[in-house]
């Protein structure tokens, strides 16, 4: 799996916004929503969930740079890429890690929840 560094070398913001389509109309397909109710009742890997918590930092990051009152999907390209790279500045450091290292236990726990919910309502049908 690329890294997100990676994918800002290698995308663009017109290919991303491209992957972005494509992965709207995969979403609709019978085949995905099946694998993803089926990988509902299954427990994530560490590596899933560092990503995710990862990701989940990243985000609440971004948002606190920009402000509460801006709704960072309205920002303009520039903004969000200027956003990006101070972000990036911020993620180094051990501040960041251990909230990371946080979050991955927050995700964790609410995944399991989650599984046990899922597997309830399939043992109703």
């Amino acid at each position: 799996m690329k890294t997100w560094k990676e994918l800002i070398e290698f995308l663009g913001m017109a290919q991303r916004k491209a992957v972005g389509r494509r992965m709207a109309q995969m979403a609709k397909k019978k085949s995905t929503q099946m694998k993803k109710a089926r990988n509902k009742l299954r427990p994530w890997p560490k590596d899933v969930v560092h990503k995710k918590a990862q990701k989940a930092v990243r985000k609440f990051v971004m948002q606190k740079i920009a402000g509460k009152s801006k709704d960072i999907s309205d920002i303009s390209i520039a903004q969000k890429e200027k956003l990006e790279k101070m972000t990036d500045k911020k993620m180094k450091g051990g501040k960041m890690k251990a909230f990371v290292k946080k979050k991955e236990k927050q995700l964790q726990k609410k995944h399991q929840q989650d599984i046990k919910i899922a597997k309830e309502k399939k043992k109703e049908k």
